[in-house]
């Protein structure tokens, strides 16, 4: 009987473990084009020249929201990238992704979500969306 006390409990710390930890990549291309927009943001590259950049992501407007974000983000390289989800949807229309990374600086902690997209038969992702938020919104951010 004490056993059976104990799973539910050990079944909740190793969960609870498991949330701090990164995941694997599902897909590597869709993770890897997902942490090279953001080091592009981070960078100040131009966005102009990513080939996996939606074309309705490439008007003025929507170039300078995605520029803008370089502005909020702490200064320097994050010490370290983790994976903390991933959603893949296929259907007749194509595939989804949907992924989210944490970027850790050591005062702050970035969450970035990506949303790809993949048409039937296309061999390559679309990046059709970007949002980022600070895990710790009053820490410093960049003044530029």
């Amino acid at each position: 009987m004490r056993r059976l006390m104990l799973l539910p409990i050990l079944a909740v710390l190793t969960l609870g473990g498991l949330g701090a930890c990164s995941l694997p990549a599902a897909d590597k291309e869709a993770d890897a084009d997902a942490r090279k927009l953001f080091d592009e943001i981070r960078t100040g590259a131009d966005l102009r020249e990513d080939p996996n950049l939606a074309d309705f992501l490439r008007t003025p407007d929507k170039l300078a929201d995605l520029a803008a974000i370089r502005g909020e983000l702490p200064d320097g390289e994050p010490a370290k990238v983790e994976n903390r989800s991933w959603n893949y949807n296929s259907t007749n229309s194509g595939s989804v992704a949907t992924l989210t990374h944490a970027y850790i600086y050591p005062d702050n902690t970035v969450m970035a979500e990506t949303v790809l997209r993949k048409g039937p038969g296309e061999k390559s992702w679309t990046i059709g969306g970007f949002h980022v938020s600070l895990a710790h919104p009053n820490a410093p951010s960049r003044k530029s």
